[in-house]
This record gives structure tokens, sequence and C-alpha cells, in this order.
């Protein structure tokens, strides 16, 4: 895309929660005295650079790149953090391993298409933003939402509550790129193979969005609504500023018993290699008991597209009426899902006894059930 190109999709309207730009601002007068910057990404597929046919071609590296080309004295790491098909809810449960780890001096977190437009989902892209904000006194944190661009949708309407209250600016593709295609502007089949993820043009074009809105920034936009070194109080429940994923690295302290499921100790080579350090099983009737404390429990096992494959079933504390169903049978054709399947959820922490057991398994099945791990928030 070129600059008729990005002036057909307006990207002064991407800016759709102002908010405090003072962490920018501080951000770029190191980048200018020639410091050590971390640009960080955190998001799903999109972020992650799905359909570019090349990494350095997608969004994220695109938006790295500016920062390179616009403050040549610094030296800059890229960190992207981007996970295909996830949502803030286990955002919030690996922010701190995927990229606070790495101390990111900016960051930009997308999940506007993968997470729900409801309050669960506010609590959950609430708790990430809190954890960003309180793992560095300089971070600035951009939020971004991305659009279906057959219909619109997104969670863009509770994101931009959430920017909203922390004073964080919030751009979007929905007011840009979804309203030049409706206005017929931009063809939406140049962009993007199936109304989701954008090609080659269509991650140029997101990444010419934001960079337009920080050229602005760095030529001298003035938006100040600092809320100091606290932070405010939270508009959600705020259960998932505290979540913690638990895997064969972590969780000697939380199993009580297991049998016939064994551990994989498969290195991890990047973040988006995300079926690891988990536990598998092929048999019918094996297990695995947890003990842990939180209000809010979830299930994380691979969904896949090699059929058939086993079915397991997981209760907390013995309730057998309100047992969950796990499906290792995935029906897409587009690969592996890292599934997230919420099995508890309450006010306040107590401690909660979960058993996991394989329930269904089949002679020609083309694999083992994969448990990813158990994530617990609001401890």
């Amino acid at each position: 895309m070129d600059g008729f190109e990005l002036e057909k999709v307006q990207p002064g309207k991407g800016l759709v929660e102002s908010g405090d730009e003072s962490a920018l601002r501080r951000l770029f007068d190191r980048a200018k005295r020639g410091a050590d910057i971390t640009v960080g990404f955190l998001g799903g597929s999109i972020t992650q650079g799905a359909v570019a046919t090349d990494d350095t071609l997608c969004y994220a590296y695109r938006v790295y790149d500016w920062f390179v080309r616009t403050f040549p004295r610094s030296r800059f790491t890229y960190v992207n953090a981007g996970i295909g098909a996830t949502d803030s809810e286990y955002g919030a449960a690996r922010v701190a391993e995927d990229l606070l780890s790495s101390h990111p001096d900016f960051v930009l977190m997308e999940f506007a298409v993968n997470d729900g437009c409801d309050d669960h989902y506010l609590e959950t892209y609430e708790g990430c933003v809190r954890q960003i904000l309180k793992s560095g006194p300089d971070v600035a944190l951009v939020l971004m939402n991305n659009v279906f661009y057959n219909e619109g949708g997104s969670a863009e309407r509770i994101h931009r509550q959430v920017a909203r209250h922390y004073k964080l600016p919030a751009l979007s593709m929905r007011t840009t790129i979804f309203d030049a295609i409706l206005a017929g502007r931009i063809v939406k089949e140049d962009i993007t193979p199936d109304d989701l993820h954008p090609n080659d043009a269509g991650h140029k074009l997101v990444a010419d969005i934001i960079c337009s809105y920080l050229e602005s920034v760095v030529c001298g936009h003035v938006s100040d609504g600092s809320y100091g070194n606290e932070l405010p109080t939270p508009i959600s429940p705020d259960r998932y500023e505290n979540s913690i994923k638990y895997d064969n690295r972590n969780s000697d302290p939380v199993i009580v018993s297991m049998q016939g499921f064994k551990p994989d100790i498969t290195p991890r080579r990047a973040v988006r290699d995300c079926f690891r350090y988990g536990y598998s099983a092929r048999e019918t009737g094996a297990y695995v008991e947890y003990e842990v404390e939180g209000s809010c429990i979830a299930i994380q096992f691979k969904r896949t597209v090699d059929l058939p494959a086993p079915v397991a079933r997981v209760t907390v504390d013995g309730d057998e009426d309100n047992a969950v169903i796990l499906d290792a049978n995935f029906d897409q054709t587009w690969g592996d899902f890292l599934a997230l399947t919420d099995i508890y959820s309450s006010d306040r922490p107590t401690v909660h006894r979960v058993r996991l057991e394989v329930t269904e398994s089949h002679p020609d099945d083309k694999g083992d059930f994969y448990l990813a791990g158990i994530i617990v928030s609001g401890s």
C-alpha cells in the first residue's frame, strides 16, 4: 500500500480513544537519545502474523521496523507474543512469561477479534492491561482493535471501556479499514483472503495506520490525562490480574495424583509453539487430579484435526452434575486448536479439587489427549 492507499482509510480516524500519551513521549525521548528499547506485541493470530508470507511482513514487525527507521541512534529488540486462536483470558495467564519477562518499553495489545464482547472478556482484558501497566513505571501501552471485515464485528466496545478507564490510546481498524471497505474506497478481497486475517497488503495497511498515529505523537500532538503512579480502581471484579497457568514445569505443588498421563518435555522453540510442556494420555481411565486455590479455573487442551482422538471429562470438587466434557476431536480444517474451557467461576478464592479423566478412546486414535495445562485466576 502506498500513501494514496493509506489516505483512502483516513488514518486520522483510527484513534478512537486518545488517552494519555506521556509514556509514549518519554519513550520517544529515550529513543532519540539512543537508549536500548524493547518493542513488544501481545495478541492472537493477526499479531502472530497469520497469512503474511513472511514474518517480516506482518503488521507487528512493520511497526517494529518503524521504530528502527525513526530512531536510528537506538538499538531495538522485537518481541512478538502473538499466538493464533487465543484470547485475553489466556493472555492474562501468559503475559508475564511471554512478554513481560523481556521488560518491554512499548507494548501494543490486540484481542478484539478473539474476545467476546461481554463482561467476562472486559475482565480478562483488564487483567492483561493491569499486569502490563504494573510491569514498569515507563511502559507505553497502546491498544489496537482489529475487525471482521465482512460484518464489522469485534470486542472493540468493551476494550474501549478499559482504554478510557486507564487513559490509554486505542486504535481501530473498524473506523478506518472497515469503513473504507463499506465506502468502496478499499476492495476487501485485496487485503484479506478470509474476511479476517490480513494478507501482506492488509498487514501493511494495519501497520501504516498504527505508525501514522505514532508519527503524530512524535510530531507533537498533545494529549495527557495521566493517572500518575497509581492505577485506578478496577472496573471489573479483577480476578485476572492474578492468573497462572500450571503445566509440567510448575505443577508439582498442585498435582495430588496422576495415572496414565506423561509429561511433554520437548523444548518450546518460540512463543507460537504452544503445544509444549503439557501432559498426554491415550488410554481410557488415565487421570490427573489437582488441588488449586482461586476464583476461576480453566482447562487448556489440544483439539486436533487428526481424527479420531480421545475425549476427557473434568469435575470440580466431585460435582458430577456439572461435569464438563473435553472433546479433542476438532472438525475444522485450519489446524490444531489450543482450546481453553472455563470449568469454574466464583466471587472469592477457595481451594478446589479438579479431576480430569480420559473417558473415551479408540483403537484407531491418531494421537493422545493433550492436556496443555490448568489456568487458575483470582488467587
